[in-house]
């Protein structure tokens, strides 16, 4: 088992040296599950392909364990990888597929039986191993690709996206067998996605990048509760968080966020580090789960805590709804019951979860401590 270090590292692209990741430091620790997770091209499997020795390193180090691993060719670097496409050999039984990297490595063909097995028995394939590839189900090859990196018994395993070849149904299920197989065998993994819901599901913890730069890393609840800047919270969560800029006044000693079409009380907890900005104009971030149809508030709210909206399509999908909104030039989502029995272009009033509103610098695009 190992840690791995990202110490600065870089990778530029091309005559103008674009970064694809771009001074990157964080430490997987030993035993974690790491997600990187960020929309195409943020430099998430660069990331990984650079710990895998399949990009050479502009700059920085990484470090596996106690070695610095930049000049290392990749069957010495001791990780195990597993690609979105399975890259399994049609030709070759499981059974075979399972060993041939054993086999690469000369460990005798008894111990190579004995490790073939106890991977097979840990994925549920045991019946599957004098099958070809073609004659297994995608979520099946996928056992079979998980397999063939368990059995080297590596310090770490890499993930590149290995669900999205999978229905739905089957990536949920998959998923679920991934995070027990990783309580089982307690190897170092880095997992790439571009899925929030599986990043959200399956890490101890995760990494947010975009355009080639960490944004936040940090636990799964944190990044939803405390995200460190719009980027990462309108990544983490769906549907994604409501953003409004609204003007900050100051009237009878309350601080109000003015929008077109409403009016708002700040809470004075949030208030008292927006005092800077009195004045000035914010982003207003509020996720659709937090905003609450009058009704449903159990409180008595004054009047500047609601805001009047019309209901423009409502989204039934079965538990809940998704309830699109508009105010003026402010459209809104919302995540609401059922039962509330709304209808197109009927009018209510919502209000935002007091302690629930996150603002957002206009121009760093960080979040407002």
């Amino acid at each position: 088992m190992a840690r791995v270090i990202f110490d600065g590292v870089s990778k530029l692209y091309g005559a103008g040296q674009t970064p694809a990741v771009n001074n990157l430091s964080m430490e997987i620790e030993d035993r974690e599950f790491l997600v990187l997770v960020g929309p195409s091209g943020c430099g998430k499997s660069t990331a990984m392909r650079m710990v895998a020795g399949l990009e050479e390193i502009s700059g920085g180090r990484i470090i596996i364990g106690d070695r610095v691993v930049n000049d290392l060719p990749p069957k010495d670097r001791d990780v195990a990888m597993v690609f979105q496409s399975y890259a399994l050999y049609p030709h070759m039984t499981v059974r075979d597929n399972l060993a041939y990297p054993l086999k690469l490595r000369k460990i005798p063909k008894g111990e190579r039986e004995t490790r073939v097995r106890e991977a097979a028995r840990l994925l549920d394939i045991e019946g599957f191993l004098d099958r070809k590839p073609k004659a297994l189900s995608g979520g099946q090859r996928q056992r079979v690709a998980l397999g063939r990196a368990i059995v080297r018994n590596a310090d770490v395993f890499l993930m590149d996206e290995p669900l999205s070849n999978l229905d739905a149904k089957l990536r949920v299920q998959t998923r679920a067998e991934l995070i027990k197989l990783h309580d089982r065998v307690q190897t170092t993994t880095i997992y790439v996605t571009h899925d929030q819901t599986e990043a959200m599901t399956m890490g101890d913890r995760i990494a947010v990048m975009s355009l080639g730069v960490l944004q936040q890393l940090d636990t799964p609840q944190n990044l939803y509760d405390h995200p460190a800047n719009k980027f990462v919270a309108g990544f983490i969560g769906s549907p994604s968080m409501n953003f409004v800029d609204v003007h900050l006044q100051a009237a009878d000693g309350k601080l109000f966020a003015n929008a077109d079409g409403f009016r708002m009380r700040v809470p004075d907890a949030k208030g008292r580090s927006l005092q800077k900005y009195l004045g000035e104009t914010v982003t207003l971030g509020v996720r659709p789960e937090h905003l609450v149809e009058r009704s449903r508030i159990n409180i008595n709210m004054p009047p500047d805590a609601t805001i009047p909206v019309k209901v423009d399509v409502v989204e039934l999908l079965g538990n809940e709804i998704f309830v699109y909104l508009t105010n003026g030039n402010t459209t809104l989502t919302a995540r609401m019951d059922p039962d509330l029995k709304l209808e197109r272009g009927q009018e209510i009033e919502v209000a935002a979860e007091p302690d629930r509103l996150h603002f957002f610098d206009p121009k760093s695009e960080e979040v407002v401590a």
